[in-house]
């Protein structure tokens, strides 16, 4: 009896992937457009992340930045999220930048002092539809000649 519950329950579960899959796919072009916007004719490696968080939800993820190396961190969401905020964190942990002031799409530049790791925090700050889609991308731009 037990083994007939669970594959009715299995069965009956409604199926979110195709409209996940709209809205994963929608923020990876999104994240694409944004990384062929500022990079260089040859870009480097190019850190993505991307998932779901609903209204006040934040993620983090930590990423090694090279001394000297310019970047754009980039943000991007679904055609739902209104306000995404993005968050550069020093190796201790401290805020170093914060954008918040650009709605969906924000960006930060940073050049790293120190090759140390770094943290982002992304924050879902509006999400009409709960969840939001976000994506960032950590981009290395080209180094200005000294």
């Amino acid at each position: 009896m037990r083994a007939i519950l669970v594959v009715l329950s299995i069965v009956a579960m409604p199926s979110a992937m195709p409209g996940q899959q709209r809205w994963a796919r929608q923020v990876q072009e999104r994240a694409q457009r944004a990384i062929d916007a500022v990079a260089t004719s040859s870009p480097r490696a190019v850190v993505k992340r991307s998932g779901m968080l609903n209204t006040d939800e934040a993620a983090s993820f930590q990423t090694t930045l090279v001394q000297g190396t310019p970047y754009a961190i980039l943000g991007v969401c679904d055609d739902d999220c209104s306000r995404l905020q993005l968050t550069l964190l020093s190796p201790s942990g401290s805020d170093i930048a914060k954008e918040r002031n650009s709605e969906s799409f924000p960006t930060l530049r940073f050049t790293a002092a120190t090759t140390a790791v770094y943290g982002i925090r992304v924050v879902m700050e509006a999400c009409r539809w709960n969840p939001c889609w976000y994506a960032i991308a950590v981009v290395p731009l080209r180094k200005t000649p000294s």
